[in-house]
């Protein structure tokens, strides 16, 4: 979601290459056509960048919520999970995702490939 968004965070050029290559895989061209301007500062002021877990946390604390709010995550693989994370599992220890309820078995009848260009993925 991020890599498609073309917002930029806080990971530097390591970061914003792999961002490139996820779009590339995907969408193929789409965001490097000469006549497409994309400035990831521009679309973050805008609002059009996904919220980082660290302001998904202060967003909720803002709203009243303490520590004992439990929080479900219904995401796929967050992109350098541990590292982004933290903030938020610190804030809300009772979060939760899909692997941390269910076993592998019980998730493997929802399992779902996709294969795109050069990867495959299974969620």
């Amino acid at each position: 979601m991020v890599a498609f968004s073309c917002c930029i965070y806080d990971g530097g050029d390591a970061e914003r290459y792999e961002m490139d290559f996820y779009r590339e895989t995907g969408w193929r061209g789409k965001f490097r056509k000469k006549n497409r301007f994309i400035i990831p500062s521009i679309n973050r002021v805008n609002g059009k960048c996904p919220l980082t877990p660290l302001e998904v946390g202060m967003m909720l604390r803002g709203m009243g919520f303490d520590n004992n709010t439990s929080i479900y995550l219904a995401s796929g693989e967050i992109y350098q999970a541990e590292r982004h994370l933290d903030p938020l599992l610190k804030m809300f220890p009772l979060t939760y995702s899909k692997k941390s309820l269910a076993t592998p078995d019980e998730l493997a009848p929802f399992e779902v490939t996709s294969c795109k260009a050069f990867s495959c993925k299974v969620w």
